[in-house]
């Protein structure tokens, strides 16, 4: 939302904690600032986190200074790469940044802060098992989540299947493409956190891995099963993060909360490491166990899918 709306940081942490805790208060078409591009320019100059002088010694407040981009202001483009990217892949036809696309950033703002997306991340879902499963929102807040997933083709209602005859809804597959933007977002802020930026939490990582799994294509002769494991800050709960991938003639067919011991492969590391590995196919800072093949296709093909082209 920083990069789509032009807002400043403070402004932006109020939306996102109305985004986990209610969401009555905000518009989409509020979220974009109607700005001149020299406004615009101005802005970023000012923005420290984006920019400094090239001379310490010099006052950033000069327009006479000469500034250079700091290290996370220069990871700023692959994180608008990612999410331009996402949002050319749209489903209805491809969305530009701006105002055109505050009504889709706004639905997966609200859908992901609230963990209404967590809890569909590992299959279709009622809205009574989601209102289950996030537990600390009432109904209403939640199916007005759900709805504007739905409405911005981020959900997709299935047929019910219950007693009731109540819906299901599952992630679309532009849902889960939507994890390339939040990972390099994600990997940016953990290289380069900016005040009180909260540690990567385990239910984004499960999320994370539930929501793109599925749209592996691997060779078809690959079946068996492959462990995951995320370490995750000591003071965070949760952590670290275990699943198992369960694969079927190079498809993952499941993914299972814990490392199964039996599994013919592992693959362990650090959120760092994982993150470089899907955004930049760099395994190097992993450590695999078992079968090699497994996670050089499991963690290759997240790279394609995400961050390669497909």
């Amino acid at each position: 939302m920083y990069l789509n709306s032009g807002l400043g940081h403070g402004t932006l942490r109020a939306v996102l904690a109305q985004a986990a805790t209610g969401i009555e208060l905000v518009e989409p078409e509020d979220l974009v600032e109607d700005k001149s591009a020299a406004e615009r320019i101005d802005e970023v100059f000012a923005d420290r986190f984006l920019v400094e002088p090239v001379d310490p010694a010099e006052d950033p407040d000069d327009p006479e200074t000469v500034m250079q981009p700091t290290p996370a202001g220069r990871e700023v483009p692959l994180v608008g790469a990612a999410l331009d990217r996402w949002l050319q892949s749209c489903p209805g036809g491809p969305v530009t940044l701006g105002e055109s696309s505050g009504d889709p950033l706004w639905a997966l703002l609200a859908g992901w802060a609230s963990t209404v997306v967590h809890a569909l991340a590992a299959g279709p879902r009622t809205e009574t098992e989601v209102q289950e499963a996030v537990g600390v929102l009432d109904a209403g807040e939640i199916d007005a989540r759900i709805a504007l997933l739905a409405e911005q083709g981020l959900l997709r209602v299935l047929p019910g299947e219950q007693g009731d005859g109540e819906p299901r809804f599952e992630a679309t597959e532009w849902l889960r493409l939507a994890v390339a933007p939040l990972a390099a977002a994600a990997r940016m802020e953990l290289r380069h956190p900016l005040g009180d930026t909260a540690p990567i939490a385990a239910a984004d990582v499960e999320a994370a891995l539930q929501l793109t799994l599925p749209l592996l294509r691997m060779k078809s002769s690959l079946s068996g099963s492959c462990a995951l494991e995320v370490e995750l800050d000591e003071d965070v709960v949760g952590g670290p993060v275990a699943m198992t991938a369960r694969i079927e003639e190079g498809r993952v067919v499941s993914c299972e909360p814990g490392a199964d011991p039996a599994a013919d492969a592992s693959v362990s590391g650090d959120t760092a490491a994982w993150l470089d590995a899907a955004i930049d196919g760099s395994q190097g800072g992993l450590t695999t166990v078992g079968d090699w093949r497994f996670p050089r296709d499991l963690l290759g093909g997240l790279h394609r899918v995400l961050f390669g082209g497909r």
